[in-house]
């Protein structure tokens, strides 16, 4: 099992490989999903090639974010650059990126990124019928789930088990985004989940809250007291987050999962008490293991403070008007503490500096505070940070080499180089040795010369020196070393990348995907969920529905809504296309199959595919019915729109993330129709925690007690404003946008860039279908003007006109 470490810097990097890393994933200065991480030059990247690879440490490279159209000539380039190098395993979230690695750099191993959002077994199977040979899992996924798609599959599987987890499965935020206008697809996110909220009514009243503002920031990921299991299981690597935290949290981190991973594996009981302590030390928003045990809740959230708040001390006493005490149970010298923390009465994180302390009798302590603590309050200790002198020169993790000399008068002198795998080097001086006139040289002496191995991979074992009578000069025995390190390393690094690269792609069988002949012209295709919703949009003329997917109600769609969406957008001879939901996991997964038989059975004129391990099902579950695809797909170039053509889709959703003129350069390319939302509250994020059930009730979400079916509830933010939230027929929490997406000013903009489809999403029911989709066939067919561009506060023209970074 490989351990595999985070390196945002070449710092990082030598952290991770000092503490015992299998590996590391690093990005370049363009295309990394941690945009504002130090990253590596095309230069840094082809030294920490060689430097991991002279070590046995394999070295991954992250293109995982979206490209636009514009990139993909640097995208070209330096995809070759990343194969020229050699490196282990390219991560990547976008399909186009994807179809583009494969066709030019095929000897590329490609891993599949956890902004795939690969959340079921049937998505590890179709990624892996691409030649994929490795996916990294969604984080929201158990242990038995984990396990289960482990078992059952042959392509590598990749989890995180340690560091900042997202409240969002990776891949379907656009919360930072349509907030302000970073994308955490493209590497920017802001992080609006370490934001405050209140939970509130339609009113805007907050409902009260135990564990602070802090509604979906979540704490991090700790899978160390679950490492047993973990090393038993078929999982091929543990990956730890962090590029952007320092080499010194680094180090601890990877060393302390290689100290209990190596214990694990040799039938031994690590002590993982000690070592969550040494983890709290270096960075603690809290730890929780809550997804790899399906029970997320109230105890996920970090509540009062979404950053670091310092390692546990103990609780509050006593307080006074200014004062308080408390028993320190984590015990700590003086000299280590910078002050503490504390949850104030005011449901905030109060500082108080190391000045302000004063140790009583015992391990009693008394601070000054102007905010009075909350009763029995934890108290946290901030620890000063240690730091660690980390470098290529002093590293603990050398290869012992051996060394043999031979010299002889009037013969060459012979340098052998052996490490203790038996790979060897052998090399003889230019120059023939010479009887020494005055001193023979010692074997103490060539020991010192050969010994200076410095930041080189090797550290000096054994000297072994026949001498017959000669004197080797120091520049001879300096010259030999280093052509013997280098032809050594080159040995090791060619075999390295040998093992790693010993793959062959077979042949990609893709399924038997029916082609609809659905029209290029421009139509309104409306988003619905209710039969009411089906009846009012096909009143106003709607040529195409979109029905079905998630609810956003709490409840499964009844089959009966489905057959009678199909009779009536039929009847109104309109196409009726069903939506699948976006994520999908196991425990959901027979149901949701019996279900797709039986839509299947309606003959709609299409299913849409809203992630891809629905294509695993096609030929057993949806054999003859047309697909095409749904905007989760996060389609955002030409590339990627050419892979599902490939893939047989008859249809194509476009990310929410374009520009119009993105959109206009992708759509003068395609064969099928695409199309974008043009109206409605567009999703944030999609969640496995729910807010309405942490707050009500404090809670874990393990048996769902309803309570978002008692009132319609919203996040508020400091600014006032309010995200809807709605909960899906699996438990799922959607955020949607505060404000509505409405592009009518614009829709002949829109037709003229190329979209074929202008979708009208009409779920969330922020105004009558009938009269919504009335007014865009108005303006569509040319009986009514476009409405002023000007809008509300109210209202977004979402990334059309402002693009993402």
């Amino acid at each position: 099992m490989e351990i595999l470490a985070p390196a945002g810097s070449p710092e990082l990097l030598y952290a991770a490989v000092e503490a015992g890393a299998d590996a590391v994933y690093l990005g370049g200065k363009l295309f990394s999903a941690r945009r504002f991480a130090g990253n590596f030059t095309n230069e840094e990247m082809e030294e920490a090639v060689h430097f991991c690879h002279a070590r046995n440490v394999a070295v991954y490279v992250t293109l995982n974010t979206l490209i636009a159209d514009q990139e993909m000539k640097d995208a070209v380039p330096y995809l070759r650059f990343l194969d020229s190098i050699a490196i282990d395993g390219l991560l990547v979230q976008d399909l186009g990126v994807a179809r583009l690695a494969h066709e030019i750099v095929p000897n590329l191993p490609l891993h599949a990124s956890t902004q795939m959002t690969v959340s079921n077994l049937a998505g590890v199977k179709f990624l892996e019928s691409l030649n994929f040979r490795r996916v990294v899992l969604s984080r929201e996924l158990s242990l038995e789930e984990i396990e289960y798609i482990a078992n059952n599959c042959d392509v590598e599987i990749e989890i995180f088990v340690h560091g900042a987890l997202c409240v969002c499965y990776s891949g379907q935020c656009l919360m930072s985004s349509f907030i302000g206008g970073r994308s955490g697809n493209r590497g920017a996110c802001a992080q609006p989940c370490r934001m405050p909220y209140n939970l509130t009514n339609a009113s805007g009243e907050p409902f009260p809250s135990q564990n602070g503002k802090y509604l979906i920031s979540l704490k991090d990921m700790s899978g160390l007291e679950d490492i047993e299991r973990l090393a038993h299981s078929r999982v091929a690597s543990l990956k730890i987050e962090g590029r952007m935290k320092s080499p010194e949290y680094v180090y601890d981190v990877v060393s302390s999962y290689r100290t209990a991973l190596d214990m694990v594996e040799e039938g031994k009981k690590p002590d993982l008490e000690s070592l969550k302590k040494r983890l709290e030390r270096r960075f603690y928003r809290g730890f929780t293991a809550a997804y790899y045990h399906d029970r997320p809740g109230a105890d996920m959230m970090t509540g009062i403070i979404p950053g670091n708040r310092g390692v546990e001390a103990g609780c509050v006493l006593s307080a006074k008007h200014h004062s308080f005490t408390f028993k320190d149970t984590y015990g700590i010298g003086r000299e280590e503490i910078l002050g503490i923390s504390y949850i104030g009465k005011n449901k905030s994180m109060i500082f108080v500096p190391e000045k302000d302390i004063s140790r009583n009798k015992g391990n009693l302590y008394s601070c000054l505070a102007e905010t009075q603590p909350e009763e029995n309050s934890m108290v946290y200790w901030q620890i000063k940070e240690d730091k660690y002198h980390i470098s290529p020169a002093h590293s603990q993790r050398k290869r012992v080499v051996d060394f043999a000399v031979y010299a002889m008068p009037d013969a060459p002198l012979q340098l052998l180089m052996t490490d203790r795998d038996n790979h060897m080097v052998s090399l003889e001086s230019p120059a023939p040795c010479q009887k020494a006139l005055k001193r023979v040289t010692t074997r103490e002496e060539a020991e010192k010369q050969l010994g200076r191995l410095g930041d080189t991979p090797f550290a000096l074992g054994t000297v072994h020196l026949e001498n017959d009578g000669c004197m080797i000069p120091r520049s001879v025995l300096n010259e030999l070393r280093q052509q013997a390190t280098a032809k050594l390393t080159a040995i090791l690094e060619k075999e390295f990348v040998q093992k790693t690269h010993n793959f062959k792609d077979h042949p990609v069988q893709l399924p038997d995907v029916p082609q609809a002949h659905f029209s290029m012209k421009p139509q309104i295709s409306v988003r619905a969920e209710t039969v009411e919703q089906v009846e009012e949009a096909l009143r106003a003329g709607a040529g195409e529905i979109v029905f079905g997917g998630e609810s956003y109600h709490h409840r499964a769609i009844p089959l009966s809504d489905y057959e009678k969406a199909v009779e009536l957008a039929h009847n109104a001879q309109a196409k009726i296309i069903f939506a699948a939901p976006r994520l999908l996991r196991k425990k959901h997964t027979e149901r949701y199959l019996k279900q797709l038989k039986q839509l299947t059975a309606l003959r709609p004129d299409a299913m849409e595919i809203s992630f891809l391990g629905q294509m695993d099902w096609v030929d057993e579950y949806m054999k003859g019915i047309p697909l095409v695809g749904g905007a989760s797909l996060n389609i955002f170039n030409t590339e990627a729109l050419r892979t599902v053509e490939k893939l047989g889709f008859s249809g194509q959703a476009l990310s929410p993330e374009l520009t119009i003129s993105q959109i206009h350069r992708i759509a003068q390319e395609s064969r099928i129709p695409v199309s974008a939302t043009v109206y409605g509250r567009s999703e944030m994020m999609v969640s496995e925690y729910c807010a309405i059930e942490a707050v009500l009730t404090n809670g874990e979400k393990k048996k769902c007690p309803g309570v978002c079916m008692k009132d319609s509830y919203f996040l508020k933010d400091k600014e006032g404003h309010m995200f809807p939230l709605r909960t899906d027929e699996y438990c799922h929490m959607h955020i949607l946008n505060s404000r509505i997406l409405d592009m009518r000013p614009y829709v002949y903009k829109l037709v003229h860039a190329g979209l074929n489809r202008l979708c009208v999403d009409v779920r969330a029911g922020d105004e009558p279908a009938y009269s919504l989709v009335k007014s865009f066939m108005d303006i569509l067919s040319g009986r009514k003007e476009a409405p002023s561009a000007e809008s509300s506060g109210e209202i977004t023209r979402g990334h059309f006109l402002r693009g993402v970074l």
